[in-house]
């Protein structure tokens, strides 16, 4: 015959209740009630709370009582119509009994927060990209591989795993507290993981997965910052500078092809002669980003032929991208480009990054390669041209990235508006001229 006894598996108060379930001699399962008790009100005698006391303590423990009593006896009706009904009777099935009968939502794995990110992360090599591809890039997935370990951390942390559905905004405010204070990340870092975070679990959402009804309302953010760029005048210096190292000779050269192409290091200092081809009748650098899986052709510009063309028409020899962010600062300060500036330095103790005035020199990464195309032709080129070959997603993004305003797009349409009245003026008065004569 079928029987119910509770008991606690531990000694430290308070103690989670556990609900034996005994069918015969080889079916026996045990669950937690999800009832709690300190232990100096339990009776392992009786397998109840003990009588007496205070009362206070006979409240308390005849609340816990009657919620057993009730369990048990509810339970017992459901395993009568289950074994009536011919239902297999396991371990899963008395976890599911007592949800229920608690009025309490089944928690499936996904439901956990750090679950659903492995879910997501596992599932966007099919994720399909505005352009149609499929797939992302390993820097995307890296990036939610970080988010999903911070929210890991944060779990450990506070000593709690959290649901998908606790994603709300005192959620996300504590969050940001913890990857400021604790982690001492930089503001936009933490934006970025914030966005992370509301884009996985609207993803969750779609796959009817329950979230918080403030999911909407959580946003990210960025902080402004000035980085740096080379100016035409600041390349003209470098590309004049005299190395005596043949290492910063060929850094110097891919950092000049790299201010006039705009590209990303990870597709600079890849290209090959197999990436120069003729398009209308001009010589381009032809290549698909990995990052957006975009092909684009760049025009070669007359201050990188010379580079080229002193190698047969190829590129500088191979070189990493950690000997390229190195050398480029030595490029940079040994051609006298030091003026103080406002940014972020990275601290190699702290592998944090310090925000202050600095030299320029000091600041310069990589990056400034595709920050300098996008800014210094900015003012000379339609942007619809720049975004074709930077590869951003809308000219918003793009004037953001250069820190221009939206307004600075209506100037540089007026400015064209003002050269195209001249051009018509000119013509006007050429007509005039050629048909008095």
């Amino acid at each position: 015959m079928a029987s119910i006894k509770f008991s606690l598996q531990s000694k430290n108060s308070p103690a989670n209740i556990y609900l034996r379930l005994s069918i015969d001699r080889n079916k026996i399962f045990k669950r937690k009630t999800g009832y709690v008790i300190n232990t100096d009100d339990w009776s392992a005698k009786t397998g109840m709370p003990k009588n007496g006391g205070d009362e206070e303590q006979k409240k308390r423990r005849g609340d816990i009582e009657r919620k057993l009593v009730s369990l048990s006896s509810k339970l017992m009706e459901n395993l009568n119509d289950a074994t009536t009904s011919g239902v297999y009777i396991d371990s899963k099935w008395l976890e599911k009994q007592i949800d229920d009968i608690q009025n309490k939502k089944q928690e499936t794995d996904l439901d956990l927060l750090v679950n659903y990110f492995q879910y997501y992360i596992d599932n966007l090599p099919f994720k399909t990209q505005r352009n149609n591809t499929q797939g992302v890039s390993e820097r995307t997935t890296k990036k939610y591989r970080t988010v999903k370990k911070k929210i890991a951390q944060y779990e450990e942390h506070n000593n709690k795993k959290f649901q998908v559905r606790d994603v709300n905004l005192r959620f996300r405010n504590d969050l940001i507290k913890y990857l400021k204070d604790v982690d001492k990340l930089s503001i936009s870092t933490v934006g970025r993981y914030i966005k992370c975070v509301k884009t996985v679990c609207l993803d969750a959402r779609v796959n009817e997965i329950e979230t918080h009804p403030q999911l909407l309302e959580i946003k990210g953010f960025t902080e402004t910052i000035n980085h740096p760029f080379l100016s035409f005048e600041e390349l003209d210096s470098i590309q004049n500078k005299q190395f005596e190292r043949n290492a910063l000779t060929n850094a110097k050269d891919w950092l000049l092809i790299g201010c006039y192409i705009g590209q990303r290091v990870s597709d600079l200092l890849e290209l090959t002669d197999q990436n120069i081809q003729m398009i209308g009748g001009y010589k381009m650098i032809v290549l698909t980003q990995k990052k957006t899986k975009k092909e684009v052709a760049i025009p070669i510009h007359d201050k990188i032929k010379p580079i080229l063309e002193k190698r047969n028409w190829n590129f500088p020899p191979p070189i990493s991208a950690q000997k390229f962010n190195l050398h480029i600062k030595d490029i940079v300060k040994e051609a006298g480009i030091k003026e103080p500036i406002n940014g972020g330095k990275m601290n190699k103790k702290t592998r944090r990054k310090d925000f202050g005035t600095f030299e320029k020199w000091e600041l310069v990464t990589s990056h400034i390669c595709r920050r300098s195309f996008a800014t210094n032709f900015y003012a000379e080129t339609p942007t619809a041209l720049l975004i074709n070959i930077t590869a951003h997603s809308s000219e918003k993004q793009f004037l953001e990235y250069i820190g221009k305003p939206a307004k600075d797009f209506s100037v540089q349409l007026a400015d064209y508006w003002s050269k195209e009245s001249l051009k018509a003026k000119k013509q006007t008065q050429l007509n005039i001229l050629k048909n008095a004569n």
